[in-house]
Parts: structure tokens; C-alpha cells; sequence
């Protein structure tokens, strides 16, 4: 009888000891929920399931949130609804507004042997936007890593790999041209935590094909920011984080600061920003470098003429808070459609995202307040009431970007460089069955391009095929003249 009593003053020690400790448990968790739940103030809905949590996700989930000033975004999120302000619009004065067509043919060369110049010394970087997400384009892999169909092999046509050639030829270029010298151009490539892995796998194939050194490539990856539904609360899209997307091309300011601080070393003194897209970028343009050299410039862009006033591309004007990039659906009807005395369209200098800074600039423009813009986007989340994964079929929230162009209002001395289209813009953005700006009319535009340096080489084409001009043998048309007695039969591929 004293054994069975004993037993049960132990299990009922056994059973207080669980409640003590259950107890204790719950007043913990709520203690460590209530501790949460002030830190995220307005955005508490995000604990939904913190009692599923373990420990480890629940820190996950507060060290994710407390890595923003959630603040100031949700302040900037009210801010990007309001419309955009313009005041004083005009289009760029003719003195800061240059075609290179019309310049003399000398000029140019001085422009050119100035831009080589400055490759030849180390002083530039080219600089590529490649951390957006393809959404439109409906690839999973980065934009820059397809094959364009050009050859079988991706490691050799695909957007990064003729950029790469690119590079390598104009160093072959200025070798030539200063023979003493150690050419190099610094490839800066922006990232974001969607495209880099991807990224970084296709340029370790891709660099040494184009002869390019593996110490010439700096690799920067822009900030996230939280994306937003149509009332202003954040997307779960796990039980213990939330959804952000990168923060546009206007990170790349505060990702270059740091580098421009420590570029004294490598005397990096101008920058060549360009969109990872565009098939026919002359990346390191020497003749765009040259020119904003010789003119002081500490900011300048390449534009097409805009010819269409319903075209949807941002416009660059002068207005009374500085010079600004104007979105096609931000510019008055009445405005977009003027004409000037020559019959052009007024407003015509289409933005093409092809950009020269100077390392004054972009510290300038690193201390700038850019506004945040809203892209009405399909984002997946999980259900706070359920706990399910939703992928939506329609636009149900915003992703934020800050624009590159926004902090063009720094510069001190603004320059505009007008580029034929046909020669220099055929950007990659849409899925082939757009039939618009996709992997067809990129093929068909850059075919174009090499036709028309055949044909100025007065090279004969033996073939009833379009010909395609690996840039390792060509940059723009140059070091083709050898082909005109024997004419062209095959691609010139590496």
C-alpha cells in the first residue's frame, strides 16, 4: 500500500511539474509574441502563425523584418501613389543635345581615340543591369544567360557572352592604338538575390571565351524591398517570411558608392551604365566615353528619336527641379504630340538605358532621395487564413523600384547623345509570342546591324543567308576590309 501511495504522489508531482512547465511555456511564448508584435506594429498580421514556429523561424522572420526601416518604406509606399509633378517641361536644350551624324568625321575620331584612351589607362567600367526578374519574358533563368539563337552554344551568343566580346575587342582595339599600355575595362554586373546565382554559374563559362581576366569582374547585388498589396499590408510568402523583390535600378547608386571610394587603387574614374537587354549595345562605347570626356560631362544618356508619340518609352526633358525622365503614360497628350519647326516630334529623346557617369556623380547621386515607383505585379503569397500557397492569375500588389534616371536632377553639366535606333536598340523583354522586342526581332535586328557593316566594307555576302558577326571580330564595323576580296561565306564565329 506505501509503494502504490508513493507511485501516486509521483505522478501527481510528475503532472504538476508539466503544468508548472506548460505553464511557463505559454507565458514565455506569449511574452516572446507580445515582444514581436511591438516590433512590428501595423504589421502584426505578419505573426499569424507564430505558434507554429520553432524558435529558429521566428527569429528568421523578426531578423527579416527588422533588416528594413519599415517606416519610411511604408511613408515612400503612400508617397509613389501620389501623381508625379511636372513643372517647367521642356525638352533638352540644343547646346547639351548632340547626333553624332551631323558632328565631323575628325571629331569623332578624337572622340574615339579619347574614349580608347581612357581604356587603355584603366579608367572605366561598364556597368550592367541584371537584376530584374524576367517576368514578362516567362524565362526562370536570368535574362542575360539565354541563348539567342544565334549559334548552339549559349556560352557564346547569349546577351552577357556578346556583351563580354564586346569588352574584349575594344581592349584589343586600344592596345592597338597605345601599344605601351595595359588595356582593361572593369565589368561591373548588378545582381539581385533572383538573378545571381544564375548569373555568376554563365559568366565563370562565359569569361574565358571572351579572354576576359576573372579579376576584371566585379560582381555588386542590390537590396530587396517588401512588396505590397492594393491596402498597403505585406505578402507572407512562407509562414515565417515575406515577399520582396529588388529594388530597381536605382540601387545601383548606393552598390557603386562603396566601390567608388575604393576605386583609387584601380583608378576607375567613369562608368558606362546600360541594361542587360539591349542586343545592340555598344557597351564602352568609345565614341559616347570620348565626347562626355572632351565636354566635361558628369552625366549623360543615349536616346533614339522618339517618332511615335504613343510609343511606350520614357521621354528625357528639362524641367524646373532638373532634368528628368518622363514616363509615356506621365506625359500630357497635348505635349507628347507637339512637333517643333522641323517637324519632329518636340519631346523625341526616347530613353534607352544606356548611361555615362562620373565617379563625382554617383556620389552625388548615392546621397539622393530617390522616390519609390509601384509596378502592378502577379505576387504569390500565402493565405493568413489558411496557411496555402496562392499564385494569382491577376495583378494583385506592387513591387517598388527606385529609377536610375531619378538622381539624372544631380548633375552638373547633363549631355544627351542621339543614337540610331536601327544601330544601337533591340531590347529583350517580351516572350516570343508578343512578336515585339523578343528573341525573333532581337536575332533579325542584329542581323541587320552586321549587313549594314558588310556593306559599308564593301565586303560581298556569298551566302542567301543573313550573317552573323561574332563582336570578338567586330565591336561596330571595324577590321572587316580583309573580307573583300574572298567575301563572306559563313558566320565569323569565336
Amino acid at each position: 500500500m506505501l509503494e502504490i501511495g508513493l507511485s501516486k504522489i509521483k505522478l501527481e508531482l510528475y503532472f504538476l511539474l508539466y503544468l508548472s512547465i506548460t505553464l511557463i511555456l505559454r507565458i514565455a511564448m506569449r511574452e516572446d509574441r507580445s515582444k514581436a508584435m511591438a516590433i512590428f506594429g501595423k504589421h502584426d498580421y505578419l505573426l499569424r502563425f507564430w505558434n507554429d514556429l520553432t524558435p529558429e523561424e521566428r527569429q528568421q522572420l523578426v531578423d527579416q523584418f527588422t533588416l528594413y526601416n519599415m517606416h519610411e518604406i511604408d511613408k515612400a509606399f503612400k508617397e509613389s501613389a501620389l501623381p508625379v509633378k511636372l513643372e517647367g517641361l521642356e525638352p533638352i536644350s540644343e547646346d547639351h543635345y548632340f547626333v553624332p551624324d551631323v558632328i565631323d568625321e575628325n571629331i569623332m575620331k578624337e572622340y574615339w581615340n579619347t574614349g580608347l584612351e581612357a581604356i587603355a589607362k584603366g579608367q572605366l567600367a561598364a556597368v550592367v543591369l541584371a537584376g530584374g526578374q524576367a517576368t514578362r519574358l516567362g524565362s526562370v533563368e536570368p535574362k542575360g544567360t539565354l541563348s539567342l539563337g544565334f549559334t548552339d552554344c549559349d556560352i557564346t551568343d547569349s546577351l552577357f557572352a556578346l556583351q563580354a566580346a564586346r569588352i574584349s575587342r575594344l581592349q584589343d582595339l586600344a592596345r592597338a592604338a597605345f601599344p605601351n599600355s595595359d588595356p582593361k575595362i572593369w565589368w561591373v554586373v548588378l545582381t539581385s538575390s533572383a538573378t545571381a546565382e544564375g548569373t555568376l554559374k554563365h559568366l565563370r563559362d562565359v569569361l574565358p571565351v571572351a579572354s576576359i581576366d576573372a579579376g576584371q569582374l566585379i560582381v555588386l547585388s542590390q537590396r530587396s524591398i517588401p512588396c505590397y498589396d492594393i491596402n498597403g499590408g505585406l505578402f507572407l510568402s512562407s509562414k515565417s517570411s515575406f515577399e520582396v523583390s529588388p529594388n530597381g535600378n536605382g540601387g545601383l547608386y548606393e552598390c557603386l558608392e562603396a566601390h567608388c571610394t575604393s576605386s583609387i587603387n584601380n583608378q576607375i574614374k567613369y562608368f558606362h551604365v546600360y541594361g542587360v537587354d539591349n542586343v545592340l549595345c555598344r557597351v564602352a562605347d568609345p565614341h559616347f566615353i570620348g565626347y562626355c570626356i572632351k565636354k566635361n560631362v558628369d552625366c549623360a544618356a543615349k536616346v533614339v528619336e522618339k517618332t511615335d508619340p504613343f510609343e511606350r518609352v520614357g521621354v528625357i526633358c528639362q524641367t524646373s527641379d532638373g532634368v528628368q525622365v518622363v514616363e509615356y503614360s506621365d506625359l500630357p497628350l497635348e505635349l507628347a504630340a507637339a512637333r517643333d519647326d522641323s517637324g519632329r516630334l518636340k519631346f523625341r529623346s526616347g530613353n534607352i538605358a544606356s548611361h555615362f557617369f562620373t565617379c563625382d556623380f554617383v556620389h552625388a547621386a548615392a546621397n539622393f532621395k530617390l522616390p519609390l515607383h509601384r509596378a502592378f505585379k502577379k505576387i504569390p503569397f500565402i493565405d493568413r487564413m489558411t496557411g496555402i500557397s496562392v499564385k494569382p492569375e491577376t495583378e494583385n500588389g506592387y513591387k517598388l523600384e527606385f529609377f536610375i534616371f531619378d538622381a539624372f536632377k544631380c548633375a552638373k553639366n547633363f549631355h544627351v547623345w542621339e543614337v540610331k535606333r536601327s544601330e544601337e536598340f533591340s531590347p529583350l523583354k517580351n516572350s516570343e509570342n508578343i512578336g515585339k522586342d523578343c528573341m525573333s526581332t532581337c536575332r533579325r535586328d542584329y542581323y541587320a546591324e552586321c549587313k549594314r557593316w558588310l556593306v559599308k566594307a564593301n565586303v560581298p555576302i556569298c551566302v542567301d543567308r543573313p550573317i552573323f558577326i561574332h563582336p570578338l571580330y567586330s565591336y561596330s564595323g571595324e577590321g572587316l576590309e580583309e573580307y573583300r576580296e574572298k567575301g563572306i561565306t559563313d558566320d565569323l564565329l569565336p
